[in-house]
Parts: C-alpha cells; structure tokens; sequence
C-alpha cells in the first residue's frame, strides 16, 4: 500500500527524477529558515558579548556604578537567548530532510550558546567583589574584551556566509583562527602579570576566573569557526 501510494506521488510529481527534486527543495528550504533563526541567534550573541566589553571598559576605569546593572542586563539578554536556543533545537528535533546535518546545525547552537554563558559568568565574576588592577593590567583586560568582540564578529560573518558561499565561510573561518590567536596573546601576558600581581588570594583567584572565562569565549569561535568549515566542505563535497 505505502510503495503504492509513493508511485501515485510520483506519477503526479511527474517521475521519481521530480519527486526527488520536489524533496531537496523542500530540504533546502527548511534548512534556509533554521539558518536564518541561526543568524539570528547570533546576533544575540554578540550583543551579548558587546555588553560583557562594555562592562569590562568600565570595571577597567574604577567605573563601579551601574556595574551590578549592566550585569542584570547581560544576564537577562542571556536568558532571552537560550528561548531562541531552544526554539531552533526544537525545530531540529522536528525532524525532515536537511542537505546540511542536523547534528552539526544543533552542535553549532549549543557551542555558540556556550558564548553567552562564558560571558555571563564573566560578568558575575566581576561584580562579585570590587578590585582595582594595576594600569598595565587593565589595559591588557580590556584589549582581550575587545578582541572577543572581534572574535564573534568574524564568526557571525562566517555563520552569514554559511547560507550564501560556502567557499568565502570558508576563508572566513581562517580569520576567526587568526582573531583567536590575538586574543591568545592578550591572555598570556595577562597571565603572566597576575603571577607577578602581589595580591591576596580571593582577588587573585577572582581574576583569574575572569580571565580564564574571556580567553575561553574567543577559543570556543575559533572551535565554531572550524565547526562551520568542516560543514561547508562536506557540503561543497556534496553539491
């Protein structure tokens, strides 16, 4: 009965060459919609990201008002990103055909998911207890702030090119590892300077949660960068 009815569609698709066409379109199309709400969710990121930037500028500068606020902030665009998280992985679990795997699609959400919460747990971290770093060090943690914001910047163009040319998500992809790599160095010499910092334990200890939470955002673009060039050289494979 059900190989009869898959002629019947056949036959009014015009052929089997037809039907299949039919599906892939199909496939394509649902695949374009779950990578515009991917694009989306981005965006989300990195506003979050830009917001953890602008509450390092200010811890930097002794700025300690309104910090506990823009942790608020930060903390509740978190959470309004993890519904958009969870609407795209439902849509993924929904099943259909997809050209792109559905497992690599959901393994992108939750790394990049992973962004914003690094970056909320930063912001926790600096407004647990007031500190004051010496001027070099401020600078260097400002400039990894930054660079983070770069960082997810050039995966966002990636995640873009993603659904247009796979080739140019490609040659995007290698920025991000090179964005990655500044923020690499940013974060050793931080590193290094707070083993030479002459302060108490609970400082140091919340310092380096800091840092660590910073370094860790770039790193994991960089991990969603390689993530979106294996997918789009599979895809290219496939075309």
């Amino acid at each position: 009965m059900a190989k009869s009815r898959l002629k019947s569609i056949r036959r009014t698709m015009g052929g089997e060459t037809t039907l299949e066409g039919a599906i892939d379109a199909m496939g394509r199309e649902r695949e374009e919609q779950v990578l515009e709400h991917i694009t989306r969710f981005t965006d989300e990121v990195v506003v979050i990201v830009k917001k953890l930037q602008d509450l390092v500028e200010r811890f930097a500068c002794d700025d300690y008002e309104g910090l506990e606020a823009l942790a608020r902030e930060l903390d509740a665009l978190e959470s309004a990103a993890d519904d958009t998280k969870e609407a795209i992985l439902d849509r993924l679990s929904m099943g259909g055909v997809f050209p792109m795997h559905r497992a690599d699609l959901a393994r992108l959400v939750g790394s990049m998911d992973s962004i914003n919460n690094l970056s909320a747990g930063a912001a926790d971290r600096i407004v647990m207890r007031r500190f004051t770093l010496p001027p070099r060090m401020n600078e260097l943690l400002v400039c990894l702030a930054r660079a983070d914001v770069e960082a997810v910047l050039g995966l966002q163009k990636v995640i873009v090119a993603l659904g247009k040319d796979l080739r140019e998500a490609i040659r995007l992809a290698n920025d991000v590892d090179k964005l990655e790599s500044k923020a690499d160095d940013y974060f050793a010499e931080l590193y290094h300077d707070m083993f030479e910092w002459d302060t108490d334990y609970k400082t140091f200890h919340q310092l380096k949660a800091i840092i660590e939470r910073l370094e860790s955002i770039a790193d994991r673009c960089s991990q969603n960068a390689e993530l979106l060039r294996h997918m789009a050289l599979e895809y290219i494979e496939n075309e």
